[in-house]
């Protein structure tokens, strides 16, 4: 498994919010491109990986990418019109809440059609990616870098009705080797993080489902960044809006975390002895419950479990000097059954203000029964073999399927036992 010893926190999204009204109008723009009748976040949400899935990957192919432990985003490259009437590129990202921010400067990616001339550009492109701090070696602060897994649109074009391997082609054709080229062709081979302003944009890399081995053993140890599991995604789909039942995120057991929303219960009671009499709350003291609340429905939440804070804990959370009731946290559950928060490098917690809502229950009791029944690397890595032989039945390459010899195995073995 990766190093994830230390947490990767999530980078802060570099760019300026746009207002309400203006934002509206762009929600507008988006969901004309895809043909939607609502202007919500339109990104894709997985499903957590459950031991069903493994019997998944043998019914159908499955791409399979690292999970990276970063911001969700999606990058929307649009246009403005000058007063000249020449017209210039925009960019903003997209966050979960369904905030729009743009960036500077935009990204000026050439057209595919003209990828030597540096008037035309791309635009009405819908990105999926994740936002990352990537560290370098010699390099003492770490790069904002954007891997890229999906597209939604393409140069005007809604492509969320091909299946994956089809939009997974056309993000590399149309976006990914005129960007590079052009990078190649303004800077030369010896490209800084400078010439990289405001991030760069990185093709995250997809394996068959069946690479496993390769993915624990080689992948997930090289990575640049934080890591927190795995996500197999049908290579035969449309992309799905919302929920889709066809992206499994899987997470290692001590990844498996809830988002809850953070609500403080009382402060005790003081004396404050000044002579005016009466009690006032100690703001100092830990509060009692500190609860955990998920979501049932848009307006409903509920208590599901209390935070468990050491004295310690409250004191990092004390000198946050932060709000903190009401905020998204993500949390854990230990051995012994207590909800812990997810710790940053400097001991403070994991929140989630990128999102807008806690878990909804459905979620948490996906999660829980991750939790209680955990699909581990090794479950996965045993079964292999078998994936592998169904996508070759499904490719109609059954013949060219090889089943490992008797030494391979005995080696097989050994190394998992490590």
């Amino acid at each position: 498994m990766p190093a994830t010893g230390a947490s990767h926190a999530p980078p802060q999204i570099p760019g300026v919010q746009i207002p309400g009204n203006e934002a509206q109008a762009l929600k507008g723009i988006v969901a004309d491109h895809l043909q939607r009748d609502n202007v919500r976040f339109p990104g894709a949400q997985p499903v957590s990986f459950a031991r069903e899935h493994i019997a998944e990957l043998q019914r159908q192919e499955y791409f399979m990418c690292e999970k990276t432990d970063g911001l969700r985003l999606l990058l929307f490259l649009h246009f403005k019109e000058l007063p000249s009437g020449a017209f210039e590129p925009v960019t903003f990202l997209i966050d979960r809440k369904n905030n729009y921010y743009e960036i500077q400067p935009p990204f000026r990616i050439p057209h595919y059609q003209h990828p030597n001339d540096p008037e035309p550009f791309l635009f009405g492109t819908i990105l999926d990616g994740e936002l990352v701090h990537d560290q370098y070696p010699n390099e003492p602060a770490p790069r904002l870098n954007y891997y890229v897994f999906d597209c939604l649109t393409v140069d005007g074009q809604n492509v969320t009705g091909k299946t994956l391997d089809k939009r997974l082609g056309r993000l590399h054709e149309w976006v990914i080797k005129p960007y590079e080229a052009m990078l190649t062709r303004t800077f030369g081979k010896a490209i800084t993080p400078d010439d990289l302003k405001p991030f760069a944009l990185k093709e995250k890399k997809t394996y068959m489902a069946y690479k496993l081995e390769d993915m624990f053993s080689n992948v997930l140890p090289s990575l640049r960044h934080g890591n927190d599991g795995l996500i197999f995604t049908c290579k035969a789909t449309p992309y799905q809006f919302g929920t889709d039942r066809h992206i499994l995120k899987w997470k290692p057991p001590h990844e498996n975390t809830i988002d809850f929303k953070l609500r403080l219960g009382e402060f005790p009671l003081i004396d404050p002895q000044d002579g005016e009499g009466g009690l006032i709350p100690d703001y100092d003291a830990m509060p009692n419950p500190i609860e955990l609340h998920v979501q049932h429905s848009s307006n409903n939440y509920q208590v599901f479990a209390n935070l468990s804070l050491t004295p310690a804990e409250w004191e990092i959370l004390k000198s946050l000097n932060q709000r903190l009731d009401g905020r998204i946290i993500e949390c854990y559950r230990t051995e012994a059954g207590k909800w812990k928060y997810k710790a940053e490098a400097d001991g403070s917690p994991r929140w989630r203000d990128d999102k807008k809502d806690a878990n909804h229950i459905s979620t948490v009791n996906s999660v829980l029964a991750s939790i209680e029944a955990p699909v581990t690397e090794m479950d996965l890595l045993a079964k292999v073999e078998d994936i592998k032989r169904e996508v070759y039945k499904l490719q109609g390459k059954l013949d060219q399927y090889r089943p490992p010899q008797d030494g391979e195995r005995e080696a097989k073995k050994r190394k998992l036992s490590h």
